[in-house]
C-alpha cells in the first residue's frame, strides 16, 4: 500500500477532524454543528460552498479549466442513535467518512491546477434515518454543473484492514420497513366464540410470511422477510381489538422489490379476511432501493484498487443484506461504491458501540479517493 506524502502529512489534521466529529454526534437532519465545521474549513481551503440543502446538506465546488467530466463525491454526516434515551454515537464510520473527505478536500486545492473538468464534494444528512440522499438530490445537487458519475466509499468491519471489496452490479440490499395493523374485535378472553381474536390472526400472518420466500422467490434470488416486532393486548384475560406488527423486507433485485411489497401486502390482507378480521399494510417511507454499481465504472475503480493495494487485497464479489441511500445517486448517475476493510483485532460490528476506525484505514480511503480525482480529472 502506498499512501503518498503529501497525505501523510495530513493525518495531524484527519485526527483532529475525526475527533471532532466524534464528540460532537447528530443525528439525521439535526448535524448543525457538524455541517458548520464543515462549511468553515471548505471556505477557508477556497471551495465555492453551498449549504443548508435537504437542512443540513453541503456541496462544495471546485472548477477547473473546463466544465466537464463532473465527478461527485458523498460523505454522510449523521451519527447512530443507540437507544431510546436519544445516545448517538459515530459508530458506523461517517466520521471517518468526513475525515476522509476533508482530507480529500486538502489534497484536491494542492493540485488544482491540474483539474481538467469539475468536482463536487458532498456532506449529505440522514443516511441512517430518512434517506437524505433522495432529499438532496431533489434539491438539485446532480444539476449546475451536471454530474456525470457518482463515487462513495464505506469503511467496514466485516472486512479486514488493508482490503478494498469493488463489485459491480447490485452491492447492498433495498430496505423498505413495513407497519401491519391487525384488526379484530375485543372481549373476555373466556368467550373467544363472541371475539374475533388479533393475536391468533397476526401469529397466522407471521408463520406465513415466513413461507413468502420459500414459495414466492426464485432460490437463485436473495430476499429476506422478518417480522421484528409484535404487540397486542395488556391483560391474562381479555382478548384486545388490535394487534400491531413491524417488520422489514431486503431484497438485491429493485423489481422483485415491487413484487415481494405486494404479495406481503396480498398475503396478509387475504389470511385476515379468511379469519373475519382485516389490515392494514403500511411501507414506511425511509425505504431504500438496491444499490447497484455501473458494470463499466467499477471495472476501472477495481483497477485502481489493484494498483493501490494489490490483487490479494481486492475483493470481487462481497455485498451485503446492509443498505445505504447512496443506492438514490445511483439510480440517477452511474458511478461505484466501495468498502473499505477496517476490522483489526478484535471484530466488532458496524454499529456496536466498541466499533472503531484506525488512521492507517482512514489514510487508505483518502488515497483511493485521491486516486479516482487523478483517473477522472487530471
Amino acid at each position: 500500500m502506498n499512501i503518498e506524502e503529501s497525505i501523510k502529512k495530513l493525518e495531524s489534521k484527519i485526527k483532529e477532524d475525526k475527533l471532532f466529529f466524534w464528540n460532537h454526534p447528530e443525528i439525521g437532519l439535526q448535524e448543525v454543528e457538524t455541517s458548520q465545521y464543515i462549511v468553515n474549513r471548505l471556505i477557508n481551503l477556497g471551495y465555492d460552498v453551498k449549504k443548508n440543502i435537504a437542512t443540513t446538506g453541503v456541496v462544495a465546488t471546485i472548477k477547473g479549466k473546463q466544465e466537464k467530466p463532473c465527478i461527485l463525491f458523498r460523505s454522510e454526516m449523521d451519527a447512530v442513535q443507540m437507544s431510546i434515551d436519544g445516545r448517538m454515537k459515530h459508530t458506523c464510520g461517517h466520521d471517518a467518512h468526513m475525515a476522509i473527505m476533508l482530507a480529500l478536500a486538502e489534497i484536491i486545492i494542492e493540485n488544482k491546477e491540474k483539474i481538467k473538468g469539475t468536482i463536487k464534494l458532498l456532506f449529505q444528512p440522514a443516511e441512517e434515518t430518512c434517506g437524505g440522499a433522495k432529499l438532496m438530490i431533489d434539491e438539485g445537487v446532480l444539476e449546475e454543473p451536471e454530474v456525470d458519475s457518482v463515487f462513495a466509499l464505506h469503511v467496514w468491519s466485516e472486512l479486514k484492514k488493508g482490503v478494498i471489496a469493488v463489485k459491480e452490479g447490485a452491492i447492498m440490499a433495498s430496505t423498505d420497513p413495513f407497519n401491519i395493523c391487525i384488526y379484530g374485535k375485543g372481549g373476555h378472553g373466556a368467550l373467544p366464540e363472541k371475539c374475533i381474536d388479533p393475536i391468533y390472526i397476526a401469529s397466522s400472518i407471521v408463520t406465513n410470511l415466513q413461507a413468502l420466500v420459500g414459495r414466492n422467490v426464485n432460490p437463485n434470488e436473495t430476499v429476506t422477510v422478518g417480522i421484528t416486532s409484535i404487540h397486542g393486548g395488556n391483560n391474562n384475560n381479555v382478548i384486545p381489538e388490535k394487534v400491531e406488527l413491524k417488520g422489514i423486507c431486503r431484497t438485491f433485485n429493485n423489481e422483485l422489490r415491487e413484487y415481494v411489497k405486494k404479495r406481503i401486502e396480498e398475503m396478509s390482507m387475504s389470511i385476515a379476511k379468511s379469519m373475519n378480521g382485516r389490515v392494514d399494510v403500511m411501507f414506511k417511507d425511509d425505504n431504500y432501493p438496491a444499490l447497484v454499481n455501473d458494470y463499466e465504472y467499477t471495472q476501472k475503480i477495481r483497477e485502481l484498487a489493484i494498483e493501490l493495494v494489490g490483487k490479494e487485497n481486492v475483493v470481487n464479489d462481497y455485498k451485503t443484506m446492509c443498505a445505504d441511500d447512496f443506492a438514490y445517486f445511483l439510480k440517477e448517475r452511474p458511478g461505484t461504491f466501495v468498502f473499505i476493510g477496517c476490522a483489526d483485532g478484535e471484530y466488532y460490528p458496524q454499529h456496536s458501540e466498541n466499533f472503531h476506525v484506525d488512521i492507517d484505514t482512514i489514510l487508505l480511503g483518502v488515497q483511493f479517493l485521491y486516486e479516482i480525482v487523478k483517473k477522472f480529472e487530471f
